[in-house]
């Protein structure tokens, strides 16, 4: 046993001892420069209420009041994640100005990669942070908002990182096409200040729910994803056509022949959908689109259901082929025969800043980018010189 002359020199030899092993793990996290997410704040919902026109006529719906506004209480967001395209020197460049910018404009923000993302840039950006390893569900407890640097594929990324409600998208266009991204990275200041301080206009993108299920009606593991663009059947690499009934509400609808059949929202109409020979669809229209992909069938046109609808595509008992399923484009195994998957509306839209004029927006996309109704006449882009705005007359 210790005499008490003791006491107090053991004590502070062990209160020594904590402090050291304190300082040398406090100076082993900073000496790493890596930063987590592990102590942010779990963040405050944004109020976003709906837009309301100036149209004196309210008889009539006004496309404004299908849009939102953004609110963030009164305050700034506290983190913002950003997602980029891979392998791209001009996306990195833009990512780094866009951090910086951040960092020095709004020093509360933090700023978010993902963890291959951070690996690449937090040497020269070290005041970046990363969701720790297996911890997938910090997405949705600390991000107020997204911004993308790279084209369709990366927006549509995002939807994948939150199980459930994804936080407003801000998406810049820096990749091949870019239907679905409004603005242009060289004006990221402005548009990220209008996200930032709550005056941003929010256009929502509706989704679709997949549940896939066994032959016995027994729901597989993989069923409630949701899914922005498209959910399908498709023969995929077989070499026979797959037969596929398509339920509408639990009533057959059609049998078919085929290589698949596709069931998309408005915003994947403009996306494998349309490239199978559907129609392009304004996002503002609330729709669900079903789509057949080379049918053995001259009469199977696509269609555009309520988007209450419940659509059910089953590979039938006697096909001969075999067949595949896709959530935007990504491969989710082997359906056998008597299995199917079902889609309906999701509850939780894609919330995606965009331009407040959306209709000239929505215009001015399908006419550039998808060069809608162009003509083969030359050297004329229109045969009419009168609609072109571009125009002069001589």
């Amino acid at each position: 046993m210790l005499g008490p002359r003791l006491w107090p020199r053991v004590f502070c030899t062990t209160a020594n001892a904590r402090l050291a092993r304190l300082f040398t793990t406090t100076r082993s996290i900073r000496t790493s420069g890596i930063l987590t997410t592990l102590d942010i704040p779990t963040k405050s919902a944004p109020i976003v209420t709906r837009r309301l026109s100036q149209a004196d006529d309210h008889s009539v719906d006004h496309e404004a009041d299908q849009q939102f506004s953004l609110n963030w209480r009164g305050a700034t967001p506290q983190t913002v994640l950003i997602i980029k395209k891979a392998n791209d020197t001009n996306v990195d460049s833009a990512l780094s100005r866009i951090s910086q910018w951040l960092h020095t404009e709004y020093p509360q923000i933090n700023i978010v990669l993902e963890p291959p993302v951070f690996d690449q840039f937090h040497s020269t950006l070290p005041f970046v942070r990363k969701i720790p390893n297996g911890m997938h569900t910090e997405y949705s407890r600390i991000i107020d908002f997204v911004v993308t640097l790279g084209g369709d594929g990366t927006f549509l990324h995002v939807s994948s990182l939150f199980e459930k409600q994804v936080p407003p998208i801000i998406p810049f266009s820096m990749g091949t096409l870019g239907f679905l991204l409004p603005f242009n990275v060289r004006d990221f200041q402005s548009q990220m200040r209008r996200v930032i301080e709550g005056s941003a206009t929010l256009l929502p993108r509706m989704r679709l729910m997949y549940s896939r299920f066994k032959a016995d009606g027994t729901l597989d593991k993989s069923g409630g994803v949701n899914v922005t663009n498209e959910a399908c059947i498709h023969r995929g690499t077989y070499p026979h056509l797959t037969t596929i009934s398509c339920y509408l509400n639990n009533h057959l609808l059609t049998t078919s022949v085929g290589d698949g059949i596709i069931v998309g929202t408005p915003t994947g109409s403009t996306a494998y959908s349309l490239s199978a020979g559907g129609p392009i669809v304004h996002p503002l229209v609330s729709s669900m689109i079903v789509s057949p992909v080379c049918p053995r069938s001259l009469s199977f046109r696509p269609l555009i259901l309520p988007s209450s609808s419940v659509v059910k595509l089953q590979v039938h008992k006697k096909s001969r082929g075999r067949a595949t399923a896709y959530m935007d484009g990504r491969d989710c195994g082997e359906v056998l025969q008597g299995e199917y998957i079902e889609v309906r509306k999701s509850p939780y839209p894609l919330m995606c800043v965009n331009r407040s004029d959306l209709a000239a927006g929505w215009a001015l996309d399908i006419n550039q980018l998808l060069q809608f109704n162009r003509t083969f006449s030359y050297p004329h882009d229109t045969p009419f010189s009168d609609d072109d705005p571009n125009s002069r007359e001589e």
